[in-house]
């Protein structure tokens, strides 16, 4: 209980105009360089050689959401391909993580169609994964159309992400398992300010539905992404997977950089597949808002900047 009100609170004092604007201005002096691997590509990607180096795999993210538009989606359609293209450059195996409201989804469909053809089209050659970020539940239905269009034109280096909050989500992932078998799901609680029309509150319902749904994928055979620093919950995530896919290979855990590293090691250490999500760009406020409203350690970085 104290979680959802700590959240909610925390989310809704972050979207007051007055403060978004006192903490944009003091930017990385309230510990964004926490989570954030920088405002630019070259500030990020020393963090991913480091992160390699360790024994870890990473997904890039170009922060950025709810984009209104056509100019802000055009600049960041730069960012991404070039991202893309820098990628292509690193060792195999690398990911790109997109928002569809990035790509247009906001402004028009056809546009964001176009926008993620023209991206999987360009990850495919060189050689990069591209996952569609899910946002809050209003671009639900669109993302969900975005990657089963580009699923059936064949680009199947591409993935999406499923909400347990959400009370649609488990339908989802039952339709998808029918279609494409052979995807990738993150699966993720849920960060959105939500009504309660559309997700579950309480967080035992949240937990329960998230193990619902790794089971769907990994009963289904797809590639499950467990994507949550919930200790408990990744325990009962590892007794799924030792049931259902003994070997560990469908299921891979990804944990946000700078959130709970001992746990990333730990699960490395043991064995498990662990990619770290390396988020990078100017418009990192609602990410790092999303960050303080989980945990009250880490709205203790912000108070540390503002006193310090």
């Amino acid at each position: 209980m104290f979680d959802n009100v700590y959240r909610r609170s925390v989310l809704g004092i972050a979207g007051a105009a007055p403060v978004e604007r006192l903490l944009k201005r003091l930017g990385f002096r309230i510990g964004v360089g926490r989570f954030v691997a920088g405002e630019n590509l070259d500030a990020a990607l020393p963090v991913l050689h480091k992160l390699h180096a360790a024994g870890f795999t990473t997904v890039l993210d170009v922060l950025g959401e709810f984009v209104e538009n056509r100019e802000s989606v055009d600049d960041m359609m730069n960012a991404i391909l070039q991202t893309v293209d820098t990628l292509g450059r690193q060792p195999p195996g690398q990911q790109l993580s997109v928002k569809p409201t990035q790509l247009g989804l906001g402004l028009s469909p056809d546009l964001a169609l176009s926008n993620a053809r023209e991206i999987a089209r360009r990850a495919g050659r060189a050689g990069v994964h591209v996952c569609l970020d899910m946002e809050n539940h209003p671009y639900t239905d669109g993302t969900l159309t975005l990657f089963s269009t580009l699923q059936e034109e064949g680009y199947r280096e591409l993935s999406t992400v499923l909400q347990s909050y959400l009370r649609r989500s488990v339908g989802d992932l039952e339709r998808m398992a029918a279609s494409y078998p052979q995807a990738q799901v993150r699966i993720v609680k849920g960060a959105y300010k939500e009504p309660e029309t559309e997700a579950f509150r309480d967080a035992e319902t949240i937990h329960a539905k998230f193990l619902e749904l790794t089971r769907l994928a990994l009963e289904a055979g797809m590639q499950v992404n467990v994507a949550t620093h919930d200790e408990k919950l990744i325990g009962d995530v590892l007794r799924q997977v030792r049931e259902l896919c003994p070997d560990g290979s469908g299921c891979e855990f990804q944990l946000l950089y700078g959130i709970k590293p001992r746990l990333q090691e730990r699960l490395l250490a043991d064995g498990h597949a662990v990619r770290v999500y390396v988020p990078f760009g100017q418009d990192w406020y609602g990410y790092f808002s999303r960050r303080l409203a989980e945990r009250p350690a880490n709205l203790g970085l912000v108070l540390r900047g503002l006193l310090g």
